[in-house]
């Protein structure tokens, strides 16, 4: 498991002399890494620079998902890439955050958690960071069954609203089949046996005594004698009985968490200062004791981190089952093209991500990724975004045509993309799709690539 990272930064020099700059120190796996190709003159290569832009690109442009989401991929050796999701958190929820990965060779991924200051991409904070490794031993099988598998579990749960970047990136010249999952639910277990949010019935906030205070907690209601839970595992710090909570309970979570939750108004409580509990133990009834004596029984529960906060995401179950992958995953790893016009580029795989752009009919697209009924996809132009998988067709020949002059075809739909074959008067090849001024086609060697046509 890897928790969050407590950074305490401190002064303790009188008097400032001079500033020296330190040289850079990696402080995770994919700092590492990238500071190993620096060191071997890889950074400014076209590989290394692909590699530290593809890092980069991931956190200035992610894709936007919710939770539930899964989705399973591909990581291509050729191409150096990085994939970024971004998601919203609210304080007192948990996440869960799974990738496995599938190879046949040595791999390494990295994967990193970021935290965004006022939803600005250009500085994120890096909150928590763990390492994927794959390592066939030599007398595997040659063709095996199934490619060896590693997966890495990420569960944080923050102390406040925040919105996160994941960052999984593979190093350089290998492949792999990813598959990511993530999932955002209540961190503490309901604390009243046999209910759910449905008995919540006082808000958090909610005024008390004519506006003089505010309900600092949530109230559950419930029958006389129901047992009373605790939500998560700790300490009882106190085991007490007061004018205003009745019988009360305090528990300590530990100090990674640095939470206190509060148990009031009990008909009784079995527990005493200093026990420990899992979650799950009573810790006494429902009841109506202190200044609750004249309302129906019921528990009030708080939560507490340097003052009381809303307990309810902390308690408010969630979707946790993703919508089931339908779209065609033999087509992950491929060109697919659109099958009609003004087909809907998206920011994430759902109908409320922004809105990108709109392509043209028969537009050719790479497909990375599928998740649910959507492709990500990687445009002509190298823009990434989401498409649903319906509205894309195989690439199978649309047309044949020829050129009546020497022409060139290119690797990349610009003017300045590099030639991968000519192609002499009279040559036949058969169209695969369109972009702008060039036709996606294959040639007579069986290459494709990009002709213009103007």
């Amino acid at each position: 498991m890897i928790a969050f990272l407590a950074l305490l930064l401190s002064t303790g020099c009188a008097q400032e002399i001079e500033r020296v700059p330190e040289i850079f120190r990696p402080t995770n796996a994919h700092e590492t890494y990238r500071l190993s190709l620096v060191e071997a003159n890889l950074g400014n290569s076209a590989l290394g620079h692909d590699w530290i832009e593809a890092s980069e690109t991931a956190l200035r442009k992610p894709a936007h998902i919710t939770s539930p989401f899964l989705e399973s991929g591909y990581f291509d050796k050729s191409v150096a890439t990085a994939i970024g999701y971004v998601f919203p958190v609210t304080g007192g929820q948990r996440v869960d955050a799974k990738v496995i990965l599938q190879s046949h060779e040595p791999l390494r991924v990295f994967m990193d958690l970021f935290r965004l200051v006022d939803n600005d991409p250009q500085a994120p904070i890096h909150i928590a960071s763990g390492t994927m490794l794959i390592e066939p031993s030599a007398d595997m099988d040659p063709i095996p069954d199934s490619a060896p598998e590693s997966s890495r579990r990420l569960r944080f749960e923050p102390v406040r609203d925040g919105t996160y970047i994941l960052r999984i990136q593979p190093e350089l010249l290998r492949s792999a089949h990813y598959t990511v999952g993530l999932t955002i639910d209540a961190s503490l277990s309901f604390p009243v046996a046999g209910h759910t949010g449905r008995s919540i019935w006082s808000a958090f906030g909610a005024e008390r005594d004519g506006g003089r205070r505010s309900h600092r907690g949530i109230d559950i209601f419930a029958d006389r004698g129901t047992p009373v839970l605790a939500a998560a595992d700790g300490v009882v710090s106190r085991a007490t009985t007061t004018s205003v909570g009745g019988n009360v309970v305090w528990i300590n979570l530990d100090r990674r968490r640095n939470i206190r939750l509060y148990y009031a108004h009990l008909d009784s409580h079995n527990v005493e200062s200093g026990q420990r509990v899992k979650v799950g133990d009573q810790l006494g009834t429902v009841g109506n004791t202190g200044n609750a004596r004249t309302t129906p029984p019921h528990l009030h529960f708080g939560v507490y981190t340097r003052g009381a906060v809303d307990p309810l995401p902390f308690l408010k179950r969630m979707r946790t089952e993703p919508q089931s992958l339908t779209a065609d995953l033999s087509r992950v790893g491929s060109w697919s093209r659109t099958t009609d016009s003004n087909v809907v580029v998206r920011t994430g795989p759902n109908s409320g991500a922004r809105l990108l752009t709109t392509l043209d009919q028969h537009t050719p697209v790479l497909v990375w990724g599928a998740s649910s009924h959507w492709y990500r996809v990687e445009l002509p132009n190298g823009a990434h975004g989401y498409i649903i998988g319906a509205t894309t067709e195989p690439t199978t020949p649309l047309r044949k045509e020829s050129v009546t002059s020497i022409s060139n075809v290119l690797d990349h739909p610009t003017p300045q993309g590099a030639t991968i074959q000519q192609l002499v008067p009279g040559s036949e090849f058969p169209v695969l799709g369109n972009w702008g001024e060039f036709l996606y086609v294959q040639t007579p060697a069986g290459l494709n690539g990009w002709l213009s046509f103007e």
